[in-house]
């Protein structure tokens, strides 16, 4: 075992019959760790048993004293820590443990009852109405009551590093914990990482919020995810065939280690197949699997499976759950994330579609080590406009970092924190804005232009990012003939998008074709065009009206280089 593993704590958590502690103590003896059970803790501190806590002194004060007790236990190091089901329900208790590996143990209701008794030793499922000496009726209130526990709790239960079927065998859950453990830390799956941390971001949308999970492999956990977090037993995955080809096995392993039932439609790869024609293939593999509206669709792609996957589940059978598996960087940070769903037309780029959150998010970095370096550039592309929209600190850092390749971008420590930043900044502005009424056009930096030149010059010769690389310039420009940048400042933007090794004007197109490309922009309103400009490094401003003289007079300083 590596030295490192002493240096942590193994926090378990989960509902009530979970097992916690019993799988605990025989994890501590394998891991070679001492055991604590919090609520033991608790109730040698308090000198009384939980329930008389809970009778005499009510929930609060008891909660209180179980946040003194973990902030004092998590002090030590090299424990396997059972925490109480409720340790979630306090934003401190999750502030605390969040530093360190965190295991879910998820049981099932079925499980929960063989395992529970219901004599009123455990306050929060002691039977209020049923009868005296009745323990069929108490069992059964004490169940129900159980359930919406775990309803409320489950969000703040998958804010963990690993999920674990607690309903299994105490061996076999003690096996997945221990093995997840020890090949965390030994480097031999992600050189230079250690797996078990991940970060975890909510975007709170009124259709209901749903969780961001990034890290170091968030793909072999996904099939439990799915199961005990989203509470799904049967999903479509939609995929394309190099994604398949480089990922099947472990996308497979993880399903049915989950024992879901699963099928698998592939689409073709690239953005002219972004089209009607392709979700019609989606709902076929839909109605032949069986998919109902308690089924899910996982999109497991970048932003062209995303995009289409999610208008299928959108559409079919007037919606069915949707769970986002970015597997580019431009994906994990931008489409995956907020809702955006559809198609393109003849006439411009995503202008049939809808407005579907997914239920989850997945974003796992290990799938970017497979990636071409030109594709982890256009990732980059869009965390440079969040820098540039609402993050001066992001600005500076990109400004002093720089990748030299796909493994050097995968292995490097500060990769996670721009894509948490990314989609942190997204996930406030979703919430804001769901429908894109107004102010969530601040993520629109860049795109007018940038999806005029996509459209202009022909799908697939520039990517996404370098699109909106050569339209942030574009915007930049018209931000500095507003007297909103300085000169330098607009200079430095410029510079800063070429150290990314990206594009900063186009090739082959003519400001007319650039321009007339524009007029489709969905932005528009009444025929006029409207941009997203910046008042100053880190502050954008929306639904500014650009008059055509302006944005060709832009448009003729970005085709000469007026800048140099």
């Amino acid at each position: 075992m590596k030295e490192a593993v002493g240096q942590a704590n193994l926090v378990l958590t989960g509902m009530m019959g979970a097992g916690k502690t019993t799988v605990g103590q025989a994890l501590a003896e394998r891991l070679d760790m001492q055991f604590v059970d919090l609520d033991q803790e608790i109730q040698r501190e308090a000198g009384v048993t939980i329930r008389q806590l809970f009778e005499e002194c009510g929930e609060d004060r008891f909660r209180g004293l179980e946040t003194a007790i973990l902030q004092k236990v998590l002090r030590r190091r090299n424990q396997v820590i059972a925490t109480g089901g409720g340790i979630v329900t306090r934003e401190e208790n999750i502030n605390l443990i969040q530093h360190h590996p965190v295991v879910w143990l998820a049981v099932d209701a079925a499980a929960a009852a063989q395992r529970l008794t219901f004599d009123g030793s455990r306050p929060l499922l002691k039977a209020s109405e049923a009868p005296a000496g009745n323990a069929v009726a108490a069992a059964e209130e004490g169940m129900a009551r159980w359930s919406q526990l775990a309803e409320e709790r489950r969000l703040a239960y998958s804010m963990c590093d690993l999920v674990v079927d607690a309903s299994q065998p105490v061996e076999a859950v003690v096996e997945a914990v221990a093995g997840w453990w020890e090949d965390s830390f030994s480097g031999e799956s992600y050189p230079g990482r250690r797996g078990w941390k991940l970060e975890h971001l909510l975007v709170d949308v009124a259709e209901g919020p749903y969780p961001i999970h990034l890290g170091w492999g968030v793909l072999r956990n996904l099939g439990q995810r799915l199961r005990s977090e989203v509470g799904l037993e049967q999903v479509l995955v939609v995929s394309n065939p190099t994604v398949l080809n480089l990922y099947r096995d472990e996308l497979a392993a993880s399903m049915t280690a989950a024992g879901l039932k699963w099928d698998i439609v592939s689409i073709p790869d690239g953005e002219e197949y972004k089209t009607l024609q392709t979700v019609e293939s989606i709902y076929e593999a839909a109605f032949r699997t069986g998919l109902d509206r308690r089924s899910g669709i996982v999109a497991f792609g970048g932003g062209v499976v995303g995009d289409v996957a999610g208008f299928a589940a959108a559409t079919y059978l007037r919606g069915v759950k949707l769970v986002q598996v970015p597997t580019t960087l431009l994906a994990q940070v931008d489409s995956s994330v907020g809702g955006k769903v559809g198609v393109n037309h003849p006439r411009g780029k995503n202008l049939i579609g809808a407005f579907y959150q997914p239920v989850m998010v997945a974003a796992d970095l290990a799938l970017l080590r497979t990636l071409p370096y030109r594709e982890i550039l256009t990732g980059m592309a869009e965390i440079i406009k969040c820098g540039l929209i609402a993050d001066e600190r992001l600005v500076c850092d990109l400004e002093a970092s720089a990748f030299s390749d796909t493994a050097a971008a995968v292995s490097s420590d500060v990769l996670i924190h721009w894509v948490k930043a990314a989609c942190r900044l997204k996930a406030q502005v979703v919430a804001a804005d769901t429908k894109e009424a107004g102010y969530r056009e601040i993520l629109n930096f860049g795109h007018t232009v940038g999806h005029a030149v996509e459209k202009a010059a022909g799908y697939g010769r520039y990517t996404h990012g370098e699109a909106v690389a050569i339209g942030m310039v574009t915007a930049a420009l018209l931000s500095h003939q507003r007297g909103y940048l300085t000169w330098d400042e607009t200079r430095r933007i410029v510079r800063l998008i070429e150290k990314w090794g990206l594009p900063t004007r186009w090739e082959s197109l003519s400001i007319p074709e650039v321009v007339e490309a524009c007029r489709f922009d969905k932005k528009a309103r009444s025929g006029r065009l409207r941009f997203v400009l910046l008042e100053a490094l880190g502050r954008a401003k929306v639904g500014e009206v650009v008059e055509e003289d302006e944005l060709v007079a832009a448009l003729k300083v970005q085709a000469g280089g007026g800048w140099e």
